[in-house]
């Protein structure tokens, strides 16, 4: 059992409570966005993944903090952090479909690259649950955390790899669709889903590479400093670039704002780098 570096669970403790700051005064400050494009519509896949991506990490931002400045003492933490981890995968899950069904979209909405994109989605998300949860020893040097400490364990760096491993692809996938089909299209739907979408995945891949190399290389009492920023940032990006594309929208008179990314005939690929928007069905 490693004794905690108190400057480390300190920073960790700063970090986690500032992300949470932040995540407060972004969440009121595309309220009105939230319920202009998404209050009062018809609840499908999108308006579910939209709202798990964006509740999930506030209350998981929440209870990081809680725990980041509580003294356990003798009490078992065990099912508050099994609570919590739940929370924090939820949240992943949400924000990366939401970001699936923007490069299904992006696909022309072919069910080939739904199913190879949900189909190695679900293989990340098994592995990186498994690597979380399950008392496998992968011979990691270094020593092991205090139970209700806010510590990581070495292991934790694996689950962090595969989702930044996971929007490479996604990021090589997007870049090999514009440029196979709309390489001569300059329109503004079609620069948000692929500018935005590349910004999510970069961001995303950047704070978990982080994660990583936090992880892995320094000590232990450090592994946290980045844990609710991850989540802060899946969520604040996943609110934002969805807003975005539902501004844009509105610049081409589309009225079903939120089905976009849901309904195959609005948003068609066309080989040679044209478009086709349909007209949306009357309500």
């Amino acid at each position: 059992m490693s004794v905690p570096d108190p400057f480390g669970l300190q920073l960790a403790k700063y970090t986690n409570v500032a992300a949470l700051t932040i995540l407060i005064y972004d969440y009121f400050t595309t309220l009105h966005s939230e319920v202009q494009w998404t209050w009062g519509r018809k609840w499908g896949v999108i308006r579910i993944a939209f709202t798990i991506s964006r509740y999930a990490p506030l209350i998981g931002a929440l209870m990081t903090s809680y725990s980041a400045v509580k003294t356990w003492g003798t009490q078992d933490c065990a099912p508050f952090n099994d609570a919590l981890n739940g929370i924090h995968f939820l949240g992943f899950i949400a924000s990366e479909g939401l970001l699936i069904c923007r490069v299904y979209a992006f696909s022309g909405n072919k069910r080939a690259y739904l199913i190879i994109l949900l189909s190695f989605g679900l293989v990340i998300l098994v592995t990186s649950v498994i690597l979380s949860a399950a008392p496998i020893n992968f011979n990691i040097s270094g020593p092991v955390a205090p139970h209700c400490v806010l510590e990581g364990a070495r292991s934790s760096a694996f689950p962090y790899a595969l989702l930044a491993f996971f929007e490479i692809v996604l990021m090589s996938i997007t870049v090999f669709l514009r440029h196979r089909h709309y390489l001569g299209s300059h329109t503004v739907l079609v620069k948000s889903i692929y500018h935005d979408g590349l910004l999510y995945m970069f961001g995303i891949m950047m704070i978990s590479t982080g994660n990583v190399i936090v992880t892995a290389v320094l000590p232990l009492s450090y592994s946290e400093i980045l844990n609710t920023p991850q989540i802060v940032a899946h969520s604040v990006l996943a609110s934002r670039i969805l807003f975005n594309l539902q501004a844009n929208r509105e610049t081409y008179q589309f009225t079903n704002s939120i089905e976009l990314l849901s309904r195959a005939h609005e948003f068609q690929a066309r080989p040679g780098g044209s478009v086709m928007t349909d007209q949306p069905d009357e309500a």
